[in-house]
């Protein structure tokens, strides 16, 4: 298929998703506003009770651990904060949109939501290791990084089951194989996602980058090098799957921006193992 026509196709089908709920655009507004309170945002996620059910069930889970039930979702923002609530609330729309198109069966639709999930989780432990505050960001890039596989997969099955095919016997990465049939990459199509759903421009570049961190603009290295090294660490760590491929090489750019060594990936990598009940108790909560 002529590759111009096919990335014609494939925006014609992002154009025809479900948009995110218009409660998910109130939250990420009311999380940047300074007034806002617990109550506030409890209240509004409130009403949507698909979410709302959901970010009750993943507070009371092992992924956080708390030794009493949370009942409210006023009581998770409190505990949680705004923007792991906002973060968790996101997460679940667009699994909720992802589920909503065609079976796949190029890819694993549980395995690739563990990677996902897992991914988030290494970027958190990142962020811990580096004493960033900016987790919460990180944990939600991480989570969406690889959505534009699940598009192609459901939307053009046949030609991404050349993509994985040729992934498997020619040992390229992706990103390469991805150019040579389609065109362009599943990191591009997720920034057309994000453009779609108007999602922040820093979530855009992080995952159009995540696989050439020093293409990203300098604003938006830091969140992407984590991105890009979360990834790395699930793969090595052997959680999830979203298409067996090489562990792609930890990029100098990244490894620059994040000044962290090898060593230290190994206790990354030793700990999100440690960890690894807790992506399963996250995946269980969102469904």
């Amino acid at each position: 298929m002529d590759q111009d026509k096919v990335k014609q196709l494939i925006c014609d089908r992002i154009n025809n998703l479900p948009t995110l709920p218009d409660m998910i655009q109130k939250v990420l507004s009311l999380v940047q506003d300074e007034k806002t309170t617990a109550n506030k945002l409890g209240d509004l996620i409130s009403y949507d009770q698909a979410i709302s059910s959901r970010l009750l069930k993943i507070a009371n889970s092992a992924y956080y651990g708390f030794s009493r039930e949370i009942s409210t979702i006023q009581h998770a923002v409190a505990l949680i904060g705004f923007e792991q609530v906002k973060s968790l609330s996101l997460g679940i729309a667009v699994f909720d949109v992802m589920k909503g198109t065609n079976d796949t069966t190029s890819l694993m639709q549980d395995a690739f939501w563990n990677h996902s999930a897992g991914c988030s989780l290494a970027a958190t432990i990142i962020c811990k290791k580096l004493g960033k505050p900016d987790g919460e960001v990180a944990f939600t890039a991480s989570l969406l990084h690889d959505m534009g596989k699940m598009i192609l997969a459901n939307f053009f099955s046949k030609e991404y089951k050349v993509v994985l095919e040729k992934v498997q016997e020619d040992g390229k990465s992706f990103v390469e194989i991805e150019e040579e049939v389609l065109g362009f990459t599943h990191a591009d199509v997720g920034e057309w996602l994000c453009s779609r759903w108007k999602l922040p421009r820093s979530l855009a570049s992080s995952i159009r980058c995540h696989h050439k961190v020093k293409e990203v603009e300098p604003d938006n290295i830091h969140l992407t090098s984590v991105v890009h090294l979360a990834d790395i660490i699930c793969r090595r760590a052997d959680i999830g799957n979203s298409g067996k491929e090489t562990i792609p090489p930890f990029q100098k750019a990244a490894q620059e921006e994040l000044c962290v060594d090898e060593e230290q990936v190994d206790q990354m990598v030793a700990e999100l193992k440690e960890e690894e009940e807790k992506v399963k108790a996250f995946i269980s909560s969102i469904k």
